[in-house]
């Protein structure tokens, strides 16, 4: 079963608006992949795109794609100009909501769905696509479903991010420090455990022929602040403060501090700009033709 860890509206806003953006370069390898085998339908109904699954677009033809754990609908977005009607789908009300209100293009819709049952018929989807979300699955039954939805020749793609690097390697210790040995290392959910923290390699995919890229990366420049106000969207950061509630910041206080020491800067906290780069492993795999 999809995992609540991401409910509250709050923790939506933070996570439209602090967590880093996918590329076009990701999306153009994501769909250079499904036409890869030319296995894309020359006659479908209206396609849909949710962060799990999608129908890729080819001139003069109906797509639909569907992406499983939107979010807050940043992954759907760098799809839509691929695909002529994307669905984006995630457990979370607040999530749907925020994507939804913030949402700007007219063939992208939102719905709340878990990645298990995922709203389309079956065989009607060419890519189920899902960035920083399947370790959050019941792998099991998702895969099932995967199946389900995805016609012949159909593609997978999962992806994800961890272990983020500065530019100035005193920085990144600092933020490995904060993830993994401080206060937080006892609150990393054991799906993260088990998947997240092997970048994939353990993640069940439903078919052969598993297709690995590491290749890419997201590049961004963030204000210190910006960065520890992303670090706040983070599962294991939610988790401490569920347990510990007399924190009320300190923990990202005191990252605030570290990072903005570190950089020896004159400056303003609020003007310091740090480069930080997140490796993108990404897993593509394709359902049989027959």
């Amino acid at each position: 079963m999809s995992t609540h860890l991401f409910s509250e509206a709050d923790h939506a806003e933070l996570y439209q608006k602090y967590r880093p953006k996918w590329s076009a370069e990701f999306a153009e390898k994501v769909v250079a992949f499904v036409k890869e085998k030319g296995t894309l339908r020359r006659s479908t109904p209206p396609g849909r795109f949710a962060p799990t699954e999608g129908r890729c677009p080819v001139p003069n033809q109906d797509q639909e794609d569907q992406d499983i754990g939107c979010g807050s609908g940043q992954s759907s977005e760098i799809l839509a100009s691929h695909f002529q009607h994307v669905l984006g789908i995630d457990v979370s009300e607040p999530q749907i909501a925020m994507a939804s209100a913030t949402n700007k293009l007219n063939n992208v819709e939102y719905r709340v769905a878990p990645a298990e049952s995922i709203p389309v018929p079956d065989g009607s989807v060419d890519l189920v696509m899902c960035l920083e979300a399947a370790h959050w699955f019941d792998v099991e039954k998702f895969n099932v479903e995967v199946d389900r939805v995805l016609v012949p020749g159909g593609c997978l793609a999962v992806a994800g991010t961890i272990e983020e690097k500065f530019s100035q390697d005193e920085l990144t210790q600092i933020s490995h420090q904060f993830l993994r040995q401080g206060p937080m290392k006892d609150c990393w959910h054991e799906n993260l455990v088990r998947y997240l923290f092997t970048e994939y390699r353990t993640l069940p995919m439903p078919y052969d022929g598993v297709i690995r890229d590491e290749s890419m990366s997201i590049e961004t420049d963030l204000t210190i602040p910006q960065y520890v106000n992303l670090a706040s969207t983070i599962s294991p950061y939610r988790e401490f403060c569920r347990r510990n509630p007399e924190d009320k910041g300190a923990l990202l206080q005191n990252l605030q501090k570290s990072l903005y020491k570190a950089t020896a800067s004159t400056k303003p906290v609020e003007e310091v700009i740090v480069h930080v780069t997140f490796p993108i492993f990404l897993l593509m795999v394709r359902k049989p033709e027959v």
